[in-house]
């Protein structure tokens, strides 16, 4: 092959689900049939849409489906690449609850919770450090994804929805192993991703180091107010994800936006082409052997990177930190869903439901529990409060601002109709065309670095997904999208959202006031300016009601100096909120509960105004930084030499 080098008692709180669900075949039959099926084709004739020859072919064939060459070679590359971990990166479910091969209270050392930037950075550094005999482990909810084989038509899409989005039983578990998991509250839609790797799987993969004085604001820890201690853990998280600038004017939508910087330049405007987490390569049909060595394709800019990328283009976290925890001996556990822990002497008990398939053909719930002695929490904004605020009791107290804090990171969504300039933003998937090229989701970046942070916004621009892309012709009255602009918007909106549990103990965000704030207006007035300098007419869609949608949630276990103000401390430690919290003179600062952590965007205090997966990566990397070189867990890491 040739190869382009590449720079009851433990019965957990769940929701109501059949015991039997729908089958979705897993990750080793995916493999198994859809390389079998590859091998036995070659060329373009797997492709299954009809020849996009008009606006009607184009559109019939937004709804159908098959192989293509572009996704044969993902999935056999993904294959080659897992051969080395037995077929693929998650262990054999039936190890989970095997006992450490020494006599301890506990089965794993270090127990990872999610597997997103923050727990999967965790997994990379901690593993290859720790002493002979010891075992570190990961748990996901949802199921491994074969590059290759996401949804690429509409009705696949709303099929791997994880919960229920319409009707009444909309917010019930639709799909455990869904990979799209849409939380809606009375203010605010929040997407994210469901499967080994987190959001990593669904987001657009912009890399951007969040503005210094984001930091210096005082409500953040002393320790990160001055961005230059962050700075290294940037590098080496922008190292281990490939970060790379976008090419100058490389599709219509970023002329389009090119335009608009120099149209909007005399208000404060900046345009740039964006940093992107993905592969691009020089010969389309070579492999592009990456850092981790794993084998990956350059894009060919189809635009489908919302629902996950079947070219194996885009860097997510299954072609980076994840291998590199897996080589190290880390056991990764996927369709394993945490509901609870508890505190032990010494160690923490784990509650969780793992959704197996049975001999029906569906899956069936297997309730179990497991034990650590460091629980490192991992799964995003909602899940790592909702686990804090379902954990707590009498004897495992946290700070009372578990839950403050929490916010959307400024996220909006906007339209532009009839642009006087072509877009072109309909994606075409892993699929052979001759169009236009539609690039990644996401490629620029206008923002307004001079103005204070209260009306500091970054605007990007977006493509529609094939799987979508219809049903947004349709309300943009554009069936080929070729002069529509989807507008994505950043900035700083207050984080006065609350999170807390509802009556099923399922965590739902409250934020009375947030439709009618000054910053909802602002960003809207900015997205009307950019429709302005376009010469086209902005409007925005109420398809889940008239509510904000976010795809970066932050917050709700937010860091600080102490408790009074926060939930962990710099490090993620987790403060110990008995008394009130105390200072603990031992280590010069309120006490915490030993091994217990947070590492994911739960821990940020505030909104950052922009993509924020970079700086949640270089925190995490920080943390772990921090756990290796801890004196009190010196018997665990081996020190460097």
């Amino acid at each position: 092959m040739a190869i382009e080098n590449g720079s009851g008692e433990g019965l957990p709180l769940s929701p109501p689900t059949p015991t039997t669900t729908k089958q979705r075949p897993n990750r080793r039959t995916v493999l198994k049939l859809t390389v079998g099926a590859c091998a036995a084709t070659t060329g373009n004739d797997l492709v299954a849409t009809p020849p996009e020859t008009g606006k009607l072919s184009k559109v019939l064939g937004r709804r159908q489906t098959g192989g293509s060459i572009y996704k044969s070679r993902a999935i056999s590359d993904y294959a080659h690449c897992m051969a080395e971990f037995g077929g693929g990166l998650a262990a054999p479910f039936h190890r989970l609850q095997q006992p450490l091969p020494r006599p301890t209270p506990w089965q794993f050392d270090v127990l990872v919770i999610g597997s997103g930037y923050g727990a999967a950075i965790t997994a990379a550094r901690l593993t290859p450090r720790l002493r002979p005999g010891h075992r570190l482990g990961l748990l996901e909810r949802g199921r491994e994804w074969v590059p290759g084989t996401f949804p690429d038509r509409f009705p696949d899409v709303m099929d791997e929805s994880r919960l229920q989005l319409l009707g009444k039983k909309k917010g019930e578990v639709n799909n455990p192993l869904g990979l799209f998991n849409v939380n809606q509250f009375d203010e605010i839609s929040i997407l994210s991703g469901s499967g080994l790797g987190g959001s990593s799987l669904i987001n657009a993969s912009v890399a951007i180091r969040t503005d210094a004085d984001v930091f210096q604001q005082t409500i953040w820890p002393t320790a990160l107010r001055d961005r230059a201690f962050l700075e290294p853990y940037y590098e080496l998280a922008e190292y281990e994800l490939g970060v790379a600038r976008e090419p100058d004017d490389h599709t219509h939508k970023m002329l389009a936006q090119r335009h608009v910087g120099h149209a909007l330049a005399n208000s404060g405007a900046h345009y740039e082409p964006a940093k992107l987490m993905i592969t691009r390569a020089s010969h389309c049909d070579l492999p592009v052997l990456n850092r981790q060595r794993m084998l990956q394709r350059g894009c060919i800019d189809c635009g489908d990177c919302l629902t996950g990328c079947n070219v194996g283009a885009k860097n997510m976290l299954a072609y980076n930190y994840l291998p590199l925890a897996r080589r190290a001996g880390a056991e990764l556990f996927t369709q394993t869903e945490v509901h609870r822990f508890e505190k032990c002497q010494g160690f923490y008990r784990v509650y969780f439901t793992q959704h197996l398939p049975n001999s029906e053909g569906g899956f069936d719930a297997h309730h179990g529990s497991t034990t650590a002695r460091i629980l490192v929490l991992g799964a995003g904004s909602l899940g790592s409060s909702e686990l804090l605020l379902r954990s707590q009791n009498v004897g495992l107290q946290f700070s009372r601002r578990l839950g403050c804090k929490w916010t959307g990171n400024g996220d909006a969504l906007g339209f532009i109709r009839k642009s006087q300039l072509p877009t072109g933003i309909g994606g075409f998937s892993a699929f052979p065309s001759d169009r236009d090229r539609v690039g990644p989701t996401i490629q620029t970046n206008l923002n307004y670095p001079h103005r204070s942070l209260a009306g500091r916004v970054l605007i990007q621009d977006g493509s529609a997904a094939r799987s979508y892309a219809n049903a947004l012709g349709v309300l943009m009255r554009n069936l080929k999208l070729d002069n529509v602009q989807i507008l994505l918007g950043m900035g700083h909106d207050g984080a006065e959202g609350c999170i807390s549990l509802d009556d099923n103990g399922f965590a739902r965000v409250s934020w009375p006031g947030l439709l009618d704030s000054p910053y909802r207006q602002l960003i809207r007035g900015e997205f009307a300016r950019v429709a302005q300098a376009l010469g086209g007419e902005y409007q925005f869609l109420r398809v889940f009601g008239d509510r904000m949608i976010s795809v970066h949630p932050l917050g709700g276990c937010a860091m600080a100096d102490d408790p009074a103000q926060g939930v962990v401390n710099d490090r993620g430690q987790v403060f110990d909120g008995t008394s009130g919290g105390d200072y603990d003179a031992q280590v010069g600062g309120p006490r915490t509960h030993d091994g217990l952590y947070v590492s994911d965007g739960a821990i940020l205090p505030t909104s950052i105004g922009c993509n924020p997966s970079l700086t949640i990566a270089a925190l995490a990397e920080r943390s772990a930084d921090l756990m290796l070189n801890d004196s009190n867990l010196a018997d665990l890491f081996q020190t460097t030499s």
